[in-house]
C-alpha cells in the first residue's frame, strides 16, 4: 500500500483567526494546506487532517493515502480536524456541513417551508474562466423551501411553486428543471429530445422520396445503357449488311466482265 508523501505545510505556525471561505469558490481557506489544518486559534502549527469528506479530496495524489470518512451520524467539518456529531437545527455550522437540510448564513435548517410561507434564502456567487478566456460570474440561491416543490421568491420572501419550461426565473433554483436561461426557465440539459409526430412524418417521407429518387435514377441509367448497347448493335448489322451488298455488287459485276469478255473471245 503506497504512503502518504510529507506534508509541505505540516508543522507551519498558523492561526484559525486566517480561516475563511474563498468569497470565488466558496472553498475552505486557511494557513495551512488542503492536506493539514491549524490546530490551535494561538500558536498554533499545521498538522495533518484528521477526516475527509468527499471520495477524492482535494490536494492528495493517487499515491497517497487521504484521512478517513467520517461515519454515519457525523460530519467533518471544514478544516477536517475531526469528526463531529451533526449539528442540531438551529446551531451554527459549516457552509457544506449540515445536520438538517441546508446550511444558510452558517446556521443548520430545515428545508420544510411550504406555499406561500415566509423563507430564508442565501445567495452564493461563483467566479471563473470561461473557454474563450472571459471571466464570468454564476449566481447559486439557496434557501429553506421544500426541495423539489417551491422556491424563495427573493423580492417577497415567500415560498412559491417551482416554474415550468418558458416561465420567467431569476435563478436556477426557480425552475424544476434547475436551467435558468436568460431569465427563462429551459429544459434540463440531460432531458432527451422529445421528436414530435410531424417530424417522424417528415422523416419518414424524405427517406420515401430519397429511395424513389435512387430507383428512379438506377431505372434511367440502367435504360441508357440499354439503349446504347442496341444502338452499338444496330450500326455493326448496319455496317455488315452495306459491306454484304457491296460484295454483292462487286461479285454481280465481275460475273458481268466475265460473260462480256466471253462473248469477244468468240
Amino acid at each position: 500500500m503506497a504512503s502518504q508523501s510529507p506534508l509541505s505545510a505540516l508543522g507551519k505556525a498558523c492561526t484559525t483567526a486566517s480561516n475563511h471561505l474563498d468569497p470565488h469558490t466558496r472553498r475552505f481557506k486557511s494557513d495551512c494546506d488542503a492536506q493539514t489544518f491549524c490546530s490551535s486559534a494561538l500558536n498554533g502549527t499545521c498538522v495533518p487532517r484528521q477526516c475527509r469528506r468527499e471520495e477524492f479530496p482535494l490536494g492528495y495524489n493517487m499515491n497517497q493515502i487521504p484521512p478517513a470518512l467520517c461515519p454515519v451520524g457525523s460530519f467533518c467539518p471544514d478544516e477536517g480536524d475531526a469528526c463531529r456529531p451533526l449539528v442540531a437545527v438551529g446551531q451554527p455550522s459549516d457552509y457544506h456541513n449540515f445536520g438538517g437540510s441546508v446550511c444558510l448564513h452558517s446556521v443548520c435548517t430545515h428545508a420544510n417551508v411550504t406555499e406561500k410561507e415566509p423563507c430564508i434564502f442565501e445567495l452564493s456567487t461563483y467566479s471563473g474562466i470561461d473557454p474563450a478566456g472571459m471571466g464570468f460570474k454564476e449566481t447559486i440561491a439557496r434557501d429553506n423551501c421544500q426541495t423539489a416543490q417551491f422556491f424563495c421568491d427573493t423580492a417577497t420572501r415567500v415560498c412559491g411553486k417551482l416554474r415550468l419550461v418558458g416561465q420567467q426565473c431569476q435563478y436556477h433554483r426557480d425552475c424544476q428543471s434547475y436551467n435558468c436561461l436568460q431569465s427563462t426557465c429551459a429544459s434540463p440539459p440531460e432531458e432527451p429530445l422529445k421528436v414530435a409526430l410531424w417530424q417522424y412524418g417528415a422523416t419518414t417521407l424524405a427517406a420515401v422520396l430519397a429511395m424513389a429518387a435512387v430507383c428512379f435514377m438506377l431505372i434511367a441509367m440502367h435504360r441508357r445503357h440499354r439503349l446504347k448497347h442496341y444502338l452499338d448493335i444496330r450500326n455493326y448489322c448496319d455496317e455488315q449488311t452495306r459491306l454484304r451488298q457491296s460484295a454483292f455488287g462487286l461479285r454481280s459485276q465481275r460475273q458481268t466482265l466475265g460473260a462480256r469478255n466471253l462473248v469477244k473471245s468468240r
